[in-house]
């Protein structure tokens, strides 16, 4: 928050970031976290009321635009912030969350995640926080989540769910991808797919390039057409570098998470060419350059995501 951050918002061309909540601290994704965290946004609301529009509906995203100002929407990326407790999704909706990832990488009470060594798929908990969030109006991300939990929400929600921040894994045969046969069945019932701009999702390659990136777009347009993909960079607005400007102040966070090897997390974390403020630009020249249609790239630069929270969100 400040001038040097709000230049930035500018300089990129967004209307609306996805805030994640509460992940730091020992234990990761608690309760406690994720209520300080809420508190802190909260306070950032009051303070940039000029600037700033707290995304509740998905006509709050468009006001913001049409003002101005720049929309934030409230995330989990573990749904352990519930303390296994179903009156907290509701808590936490009343509080101004609008997302929840179900799992992390490693099991919780509701399923698996990416990387745990089974996966059993959606517990009848995870069941019940799911039909919550479908009736109070929340997205449900299953970004981080194993192939049969995956497989489990996409089947049992009553309303599309959708990856915010994943990749291809035909191209990439990394654990945080997603698999066709996922990404399909997250179509058919209606869900999208964000991609994110992370160096070691998008290639096992040390060094990935925009067109590795784009090449997971195109991808997923061949595999389910071109009202289905997204951009979810995973990154700050600046940057990876910015977050995080050595090796090590990366590690020094990141290894709190405890990553399996087979997650191949490691630095860079970056892709040169978007590491910057100007990230969607610099998508979009390559989309067009790529044969893209104005009206396509217009959707896989938001359209698609407005579209789903005006379904999901009201």
């Amino acid at each position: 928050m400040g001038d040097e951050g709000f230049a930035e918002i500018a300089k990129s061309g967004l209307a609306m970031l996805s805030i994640t909540l509460g992940p730091a601290g020992t234990p990761t994704f608690t309760h406690e976290a994720a209520v300080r965290d809420l508190a802190v946004w909260h306070g950032h609301f009051a303070k940039y009321r000029d600037k700033l529009v707290h995304v509740s509906r998905a006509d709050d995203i468009l006001r913001a635009k049409r003002e101005g100002k720049f929309a934030v929407m409230l995330n989990f990326q573990n749904a352990t912030h519930l303390s296994r407790d179903i009156r907290n999704v509701d808590f936490f909706y009343n509080l101004g969350v609008r997302q929840i990832q179900l799992t992390y990488n490693e099991q919780n009470a509701l399923g698996a995640g990416c990387t745990e060594r089974g996966d059993s798929g959606l517990s009848d908990f995870g069941i019940e926080v799911v039909h919550r969030m479908n009736d109070l109006g929340m997205i449900v991300d299953l970004s981080h989540c194993g192939v049969q939990t995956t497989l489990d929400a996409i089947e049992v929600s009553k309303k599309p769910v959708i990856v915010t921040h994943s990749n291809c894994r035909a191209l990439n045969n990394n654990m945080r991808c997603k698999t066709d046969e996922q990404i399909k069945k997250l179509v058919a019932k209606g869900g999208m797919m964000g991609i994110t701009t992370v160096n070691f999702f998008v290639s096992h390659k040390p060094r990935a390039t925009l067109d590795d990136y784009v090449a997971h777009i195109e991808h997923v347009v061949k595999l389910v057409g071109v009202d289905h993909v997204g951009i979810g960079s995973d990154s700050s607005v600046g940057g990876w570098r910015q977050s995080f400007p050595t090796e090590k102040a990366f590690w020094d966070f990141h290894g709190q998470f405890k990553y399996k090897a087979g997650a191949d997390v490691r630095w860079p974390p970056f892709i040169e060419e978007i590491d910057v403020p100007e990230k969607f630009h610099v998508i979009r020249r390559r989309l067009i350059e790529r044969g893209f249609s104005a009206s396509d790239t217009a959707k896989i630069l938001g359209g698609n995501f407005l579209r789903i929270y005006r379904e999901i969100l009201g």
